[in-house]
């Protein structure tokens, strides 16, 4: 118990110290560079506009439109020339084309209060995510020929300027970013594993290698052996028992030699279960690298989504939205649900390696079941407008476990819905024949390639054509398997990649 609060403790310190700084610092990084780079590009149209006023009031003689035709024209220019927009306005309207939007008016009462400039990140249609900037136009001594009359005066405020700057190109560097994220995580975990690997061999293997020494020399009749290991665990306590017993040994050869035999054999069990537990804990590693790369590869996108959406549930500017808020509240809920399904797998599957799934059959009704549990996946299927046909008798009756039997019916019947394409068809059957009933799902999905059949019930092993495109952590099929065989059945896959995949079950 030592050894394991100890190689936890450490694991989990490390992952803490490595990953989560490195991941804070990477994406505040990312959201100021997006934002303030998005403000420079308004802040210079701003300022060119600006400019190309002031030269056309100062040069009124020569040029025949004013100030504010020009910038009418430029930004109809710019409507269909270039990827930013602006717009003139004021809250006092000379023409009616420059009224205000929300936008405008929620800026001109900043700017009206003493604001140097207003800004706002929200989404426009058929535009996407977009910067939009503004900033004020004041009177000044070329503007008084044609505003005198109106009875303003120099450094009046006259209106703004407003400027609308796509994102899209901008979030480009939050992918760069996003790679650089990775390569972080990645560095993290690959740091985290030479780490356990590290102690491993310095808290176990090592240790265990001294005592596999000393029992070799007992054997070759050399009792004066000592190992001495300090490490403050149970590894500690058997190096000081097995040195009691060597000294013992020495110190009454002459009266133990008819029982050296038999303490031979005994140490030699103890180094042979010693040697397991090594085993164990090199397949433990293992288990432990298979589960840190497979979790860490589905849970960044869920995660990443989840914060977004809380932090957007906590935007103030959104209180009163409450079409938004509920859309981002579902978002969050089938989010937290994809992460639930995949922690359920991951304890599910350790359950039943560890046989702490206690097995109770009872009568179940076949028909009943599938529809039960075609009913968890009916928004997915409606979405994929799926064709589902269920060809059982409704008094076709099987002694099953029903939890595990339903969760390993449930894990098949989505995968069918998650892998089959857009108005696809699955056909779930079932017959008795003899003393045996057999069981397929029939899907014309994505299928398997036949290099990846045989590994289909390997942990955390996934198809090689569905690795990127659909989310998941392999543990699925290999659930399956271990409950059909709990139950003495068998379970077979026929697919084909690109046109269909059945699953096939004996009980």
């Amino acid at each position: 118990m030592k050894l394991t609060v100890k190689v936890v403790g450490l694991l989990t310190l490390m992952i803490i110290l490595i990953m989560i700084p490195a991941v804070i610092a990477t994406w505040q990084n990312q959201r100021n560079s997006i934002t303030e780079q998005a403000r420079i590009r308004a802040l210079t149209i701003y300022q060119m506009i600006v400019v190309t006023r002031q030269w056309v009031a100062e040069n009124r003689d020569r040029i025949e439109p004013v100030p504010a035709q020009a910038t009418k024209e430029l930004s109809q220019y710019a409507d269909y020339m270039a990827d930013f927009k602006f717009h003139i306005s004021s809250n006092i309207l000379v023409n009616e084309e420059n009224a205000p939007d929300s936008f405008e008016i929620r800026a001109i009462d900043a700017l009206n209060n003493g604001a140097e400039e207003y800004s706002e990140i929200y989404n426009i249609p058929d535009m996407g995510d977009v910067y939009r900037f503004a900033a004020s136009l004041t009177i000044n001594k070329s503007c008084m020929p044609c505003h005198a009359g109106q009875g303003y005066k120099i450094d009046d405020f006259r209106g703004l300027i407003s400027v609308i700057i796509p994102l899209a190109d901008l979030e480009e560097s939050i992918k760069k970013g996003n790679r650089t994220l990775i390569f972080t995580v990645f560095t993290g975990l690959a740091g985290i594993i030479i780490i356990v690997c590290l102690l491993l061999y310095k808290l176990v293997l090592y240790p265990i290698g001294m005592l596999t020494d000393a029992v070799g020399k007992i054997r070759r009749g050399n009792y004066n052996v000592k190992t001495e290991i300090k490490t403050n665990d149970e590894i500690q306590e058997l190096s000081e028992a097995f040195d009691t017993m060597s000294a013992q040994i020495a110190e009454n050869e002459d009266t133990l030699k008819a029982k050296l035999d038999e303490a031979v054999k005994k140490y030699i069990d103890l180094v042979g279960e010693l040697e397991e537990k090594n085993a164990q804990l090199d397949s433990l590693n293992q288990l432990k690298t298979d589960f840190l790369d497979s979790v860490a590869h589905e849970i960044r996108t869920p995660l990443t989504k989840i914060m977004s959406y809380t932090e957007l549930l906590n935007d103030p500017r959104l209180a009163d939205d409450t079409a938004s808020r509920a859309k981002f509240a579902d978002s969050l809920k089938r989010n937290v649900t994809s992460m639930t399904g995949m922690f359920n797998d991951i304890i599910t599957m350790r359950r039943l390696e560890y046989d702490q799934h206690p097995y109770h059959r009872i009568p179940v009704a076949l028909k009943e079941m599938i529809t039960v549990i075609l009913d968890n996946f009916e928004r997915e299927s409606t979405e994929k407008q799926l064709k589902i046909e269920i060809n059982i008798d409704e008094n076709l009756i099987a002694l099953v476990d029903g939890e595990s039997f339903g969760y390993a019916m449930s894990n098949i019947i989505s995968n069918a819905v998650k892998y089959s394409e857009k108005n696809g068809k699955i056909v779930i059957k079932a017959a008795k024949t003899d003393d045996k009933i057999i069981m397929s799902c029939w899907d014309e999905g994505v299928g398997i390639p036949q290099e990846d059949l045989a590994h289909v019930f390997k942990r955390f092993h996934r198809g090689s054509n569905v690795k990127r495109e659909y989310p998941g952590t392999g543990l699925g099929l290999a659930i399956v398997d271990r409950v059909i065989n709990a139950h003495e059945g068998k379970m077979e896959i026929f697919s084909e990649e690109g046109k269909y995949t059945e699953v096939r079950l004996t009980l």
